[in-house]
């Protein structure tokens, strides 16, 4: 007969691992969990459904969240205050006079050619477009100012890898057309710059999430091990039964004896 309390408490560590799992587990996967419980085919199937139906509530709930982070990131953009060093450098990016066709032309050429005084001319030109890309980059974390910043130092990036590159490498195309290309380029390296920012930072609490699931299973493979078998489980028990990693248990473990002592 299967003990009910161990089966749920198994069930919902199986259930934490599953949602944040990149890959859905599989039936063996799965099974590997509730070994020695002796489930029936019928219950094997429904606790496969149940696994499978949370994963893609989860998933609901992720698509829900961020496109409610869309908004948040929309209303941010316009309405979070900004500090006032940035407040400046908005009055003054404001005030820079837009160039001719023929004048911003020539800086294209003149850049290609090698002409390295001209980048600061054609960074001024970019710095309200540098703007309008972040705001699609903004997040509760990402503020505007440091996503501008992050954009600005990509825009730098491409125009040096522009610099000196010669007339030859967008020859045979229209002025529009060059021009065209050559914005292309800048645009993708600000954008890399901005996401990186962006990785960086949710990559960080993406961590914190990460840790704070595997503390809890180990803790409930704890629990139930121990009843189970009478006894405090090993780290390799306990490395059996939640897949993760000896190392990883021995830290958990340790800063959880850590805790217990305060």
């Amino acid at each position: 007969m299967v003990d009910k309390v161990t089966f749920m408490e198994t069930l919902r560590s199986v259930q934490e691992i599953a949602k944040t799992s990149a890959a859905p587990m599989s039936r063996e996967e799965i099974q590997s969990y509730f070994q020695g419980m002796e489930l029936s085919e019928e219950q094997q199937e429904m606790v496969f459904g149940y696994l499978q139906e949370s994963r893609e509530e989860s998933l609901q709930q992720q698509q829900e969240t961020a496109k409610k982070k869309a908004k948040e990131r929309d209303a941010l953009a316009k309405e979070a205050p900004h500090s006032v060093p940035f407040q400046i450098y908005l009055k003054e990016i404001s005030a820079v006079p837009v160039l001719s066709k023929e004048e911003e032309q020539n800086l294209y050429q003149r850049l290609l050619l090698g002409e390295e005084s001209v980048i600061g001319e054609l960074s001024g030109q970019w710095l309200k477009k540098v703007i309008s890309l972040a705001k699609s980059y903004v997040t509760p974390q990402a503020l505007l100012e440091d996503l501008v910043q992050e954009g600005n130092m990509g825009l730098l990036t491409g125009l040096r890898q522009i610099l000196g590159r010669g007339a030859d490498s967008v020859a045979g195309r229209s002025w529009e057309g060059q021009k065209e290309q050559l914005e292309e380029e800048l645009q993708h390296f600000i954008r890399e710059a901005m996401e990186a920012y962006r990785r960086e930072l949710e990559g960080e609490a993406n961590s914190e999430n990460s840790i704070l699931a595997k503390v809890s299973l180990v803790y409930e493979a704890k629990k139930i091990l121990a009843q189970e078998n009478g006894t405090i489980p090993t780290v390799e028990e306990l490395c059996e039964y939640t897949k993760i990693s000896p190392q990883e248990i021995t830290d958990i473990l340790a800063l959880h004896e850590k805790a217990e002592r305060r």
